[in-house]
């Protein structure tokens, strides 16, 4: 049997394969119970999913393993991401489990595990991890004595919504009128009922828990690529902003009236000006991944603001923040960080709180107006679903192919390539061009690096015994 690794955010899979499977996915309950039980004598295990269909049958058969292994387990039943980490934290429980693929589409699942503290595992943690639920997976299932309990937390998450209201930088959101997009996910049992209590005019869409729809046509990735759907709800409520969440709200992505698509440069920039203006902003730094545009860290450096870069994945960001003490980080993509001592994770509806209240304390200036001195590069980013995965020799002659187009960007052009770390049999590739670079260069030279990647990876496919399948979708 393969071996269950963990990826760049958890265990990734597709549901109903391996190791999303039942028999799989308790062992998987076991391994983490052992895991806990190992360092504390009566653990205490939080637990919550987003909304797509395969979620709930998989946090059962993983409480059947934690509560065997003597874990006590507080289901919060549907609950966003951050707001697992936020409860972790609150209620000092020694480990959480989300069961949540965050943006990938409706067959995808995962599982992801946090720390004591709320952030993600260290490596060593789930190499152990790893190791047990392979010894697990080839045994018979063994129950620890006394066996676990297992209770409802579905009334902890209004602790969740009490803080994000009690730390909003406005003490009331009156006077702002704001659609909100909850991808059929999991952000529905907070965003909404966190805005009204606040004072905001509000209309909330795909905000259904019990439809197999999450983030199918809606949500952060649907309004990046398709603002004038939110628009037109927008203008039919005349509403300022929408506010775009992913499915399991770790996302954020805002559009104006417009139709501007406000990403994660623009939030982490208009972020670091508001806390940087208030002395808030730790060491005046702001921490996001290399694969972010250079013009958000031009413009950061214009207010004396310093961009330090980490690898992808928001257990490196975490990892850097909270290692250096920094405030504010995130990534394009609309993952923001806000470290304030409360919240450890990445959370939309917090990110979509704080910019409602700096909109609030700076009454008449529009988002748009506050972004203004951020001026991006020229970049696009695609996603290739591949037949199979590349060699590291592919990929070291991929490079070698790469760097001439790279050198015809300018001297500060860039082309990256990577793994999906979500998405398996996904390949990104992102090429930005200097600040004079036309956006028509940049499109051309991307598409000719697919076209490298894809016949690598055709050529790999032919000569391949067992090919590597996918049912990831194309961005």
């Amino acid at each position: 049997m393969p071996r269950v690794e963990f990826g760049a955010d958890g265990i990734r899979g597709i549901a109903g394969e391996w190791p999303f499977v039942p028999a799989i996915a308790v062992r998987i309950g076991q391994a983490l119970g052992q895991f806990v039980r190992d360092k504390v004598e009566h653990p205490v295990v939080v637990i919550g999913r987003d909304t797509r269909p395969s979620g709930a049958e998989l946090l059962s058969c993983l409480v059947a393993g934690l509560t065997g292994q003597g874990a006590d387990v507080i289901d919060l039943g549907v609950m966003t991401t951050p707001g697992v980490a936020f409860l972790v934290r609150r209620l000092q429980a020694d480990l959480g489990v989300i069961v949540s693929a965050s943006h990938s589409p409706l067959e995808c699942n995962g599982i992801k595990v946090l720390r004591q503290n709320g952030l993600r595992l260290q490596r060593e943690e789930e190499i152990e991890i790893e190791s047990l639920i392979n010894d697990f997976a080839a045994r018979a299932v063994e129950y620890a004595s006394p066996l676990g309990q297992q209770s409802d937390g579905r009334n902890l998450i209004e602790l969740y919504i009490q803080d994000h209201v009690k730390r909003c930088p406005a003490e009331s959101l009156e006077g702002i009128r704001v659609v909100l997009d909850c991808a059929d996910g999991a952000a529905s049992r907070v965003a909404p009922e966190a805005f009204r209590r606040l004072g905001a005019e509000i209309t909330v869409v795909n905000d259904a828990i019990d439809r197999k729809s999450i983030n199918h046509r809606c949500g952060s990735e649907y309004a990046r690529e398709h603002p004038q759907d939110l628009v037109r709800v927008m203008k039919q409520h005349e509403a300022e902003y929408g506010f775009a969440f992913d499915g399991d709200g770790d996302r954020l992505v805002v559009v104006d009236e417009e139709g501007r698509v406000f990403d994660g440069h623009d939030i982490l920039f208009i972020l670091a000006m508001y806390f940087h203006s208030k002395g808030l902003l730790r060491s005046d730094a702001v921490v996001t991944i290399h694969q972010a545009n250079r013009g958000l860290e031009e413009a950061l450096h214009r207010a004396f603001i310093r961009t330090i870069y980490t690898s992808n994945g928001d257990r490196n960001l975490e990892a850097e923040m909270w290692g250096g003490g920094y405030l504010l980080g995130g990534e394009p993509g609309g993952n923001i960080i806000i470290n304030d001592g409360h919240h450890t994770a990445a959370d939309a509806v917090y990110a979509a709180l704080v910019l409602s209240g700096v909109l609030v304390c700076n009454r008449g200036v529009a988002l748009g107006e506050m972004a203004s001195p951020l001026r991006k590069r020229p970049q696009v980013t695609i996603s290739l679903d591949l037949p199979i995965m590349l060699t590291l020799n592919q990929k070291s002659t991929l490079q070698e192919q790469i760097r001439p187009k790279e050198v015809d960007l300018g001297e500060d052009g860039r082309i990256l390539v990577w793994d999906s770390s979500t998405e398996p049999g996904v390949f990104r590739v992102m090429v930005e061009g200097s600040p004079g670079t036309i956006p028509e260069e940049v499109s051309q030279t991307a598409d000719s690096v697919c076209q490298l990647i894809r016949r690598a990876a055709n050529a790999q496919a032919r000569i391949a015994i067992t090919p590597y399948s996918t049912a990831s979708q194309k961005t």
